[in-house]
């Protein structure tokens, strides 16, 4: 594995997050449907970036395969961005709702149990329920709710990704430093010299 190239790809991978989700934050105005296709526009630049900054050797049929598949999905999302906001506000309500009753269930459960701390459940399956309904029944502030949440996460992922990056950076500056090992990419494994005593 190319270890400097690896970690530049994955070092601009993070700052695209990065810089994508503050404009999702911060985008002076921005409408729920100009920030779903900023996230479109970041799926298609993720995944070219991937192929043209893979490592050598690294642009397998499964890497193409997925690079198309997120540029497809780009182009989905930003043709149709408040259907597929709306879609995701939907299924997220319904999600919060099935979980709450879950959690609802577990808490009358341990209360026969003699658990004292089953109230804990109640309130969370509680305020889940009503969370969901927010989201089934108020959809637009749903999606704005969604949106900020997604741009938090994005990143969070640039911000972990550019770390993962300057670590394989390191890593990669410690195989060049350390002479009894071969560079990664030269086979791999460790080089035991020594003298021939006759």
């Amino acid at each position: 594995m190319d270890l400097k190239r690896t970690s530049r790809t994955v070092i601009i991978n993070g700052v695209i997050a990065f810089v994508m989700g503050v404009l999702m934050l911060v985008w002076p105005g921005a409408t729920a449907e100009v920030v779903v296709r900023i996230f479109a526009c970041w799926l298609a630049v993720i995944a070219v970036s991937s192929l043209v900054f893979a490592p050598r050797g690294g642009r397998t049929g499964s890497l193409v395969a997925r690079a198309v598949l997120l540029i497809l999905l780009g182009v989905l999302i930003f043709l149709t961005p408040m259907l597929f906001a709306s879609m995701v506000t939907v299924l997220t309500g319904f999600a919060i709702i099935f979980f709450s009753f879950l959690a609802l269930t577990v808490s009358f459960f341990i209360r026969r149990l003699g658990v004292r701390s089953w109230w804990v459940l109640t309130v969370i399956g509680a305020l889940g329920i009503i969370l969901g309904a927010f989201f089934l029944f108020a959809p637009q502030a749903g999606v704005t709710t969604l949106i900020f949440a997604l741009a938090g996460f994005i990143i969070l992922v640039g911000i972990a990704l550019v770390a993962l990056g300057l670590r394989l950076r390191k890593a990669d500056h410690r195989f060049k430093a350390d002479p009894h090992r071969n560079r990664p990419d030269d086979g791999g494994g460790d080089v035991i010299s020594g003298e021939i005593i006759e």
